[in-house]
């Protein structure tokens, strides 16, 4: 397996300044745009690493998830409002299952149900998904407008949102799909209890795609 993050010593300022800078690069951007700072590229590429292909190992905290299968449901988990007020309608398709047994997935310190990452230890977290949205048909003048959302649902609180991924595209006229891939990531404070969650635009979702479509986040020692 390619080297992946572990947990490590506390990290400096200059550390905690690097993620800031990976979480304020624009959608699209590449890795070279971080050339000026040889620390941050290096941290930029390890993340990256770990997010594409991670295994199980002793003492990490965290988790990767893989959507797996069709069972995709719109409905929310129990206890959540059918449409909270603070949500956006343009993400109101929760997603309720992913595969959380074989090669691509993990789980260590945190709980998975119901399409849901519970934290379970306090701390600053690196938090990301990706969805790859597949759309039958799709013509030269299509434009469907693709949103993926990454939320946080505290205790006994409205949830709130992370993250927010939104891209319109025009597809090739001659083209039997529409194809497009959404990713983003952030670092984020969490407390214990807190819930993640993901939720989508539509649910045109390619979900055979381990490699394509997945869900997790992973605690920084900082």
């Amino acid at each position: 397996f390619p080297s992946q993050l572990r947990p490590q010593a506390p990290g400096s300022a200059e550390e905690l300044r690097c993620l800031q800078m990976l979480n304020q690069q624009p959608e699209g951007s590449s890795l070279e745009e971080l050339s000026s700072s040889q620390g941050c590229l290096k941290l930029a590429s390890t993340i990256k690493t770990y997010v594409a292909t991670v295994s199980p190992g002793p003492g990490r905290t965290g988790e990767l998830l893989v959507c797996l299968g069709h069972s995709l449901s719109t409905v929310p988990p129990a206890g959540h409002p059918p449409r909270p007020g603070n949500l956006s309608q343009s993400c109101r398709h929760s997603l309720r299952h992913w595969g959380h047994g074989g090669l691509r997935s993990h789980l260590h310190n945190m709980s998975y149900g119901a399409g849901r990452l519970r934290v379970e230890q306090p701390g600053k977290y690196y938090v990301y998904s990706q969805i790859y949205f597949r759309y039958p048909g799709a013509g030269g003048d299509s434009g469907p407008q693709l949103v993926q959302c990454i939320q946080r649902q505290p205790a006994h609180e409205p949830p709130l949102l992370l993250l927010k991924g939104v891209g319109t595209k025009c597809w090739a006229p001659a083209a039997e799909f529409g194809l497009q891939a959404l990713y983003q990531g952030g670092l984020f404070e969490l407390r214990a209890g807190d819930e993640l969650f993901v939720s989508v635009s539509s649910l045109a979702i390619d979900s055979h795609d381990a490699a394509a479509t997945y869900f997790g986040a992973f605690r920084l020692e900082m």
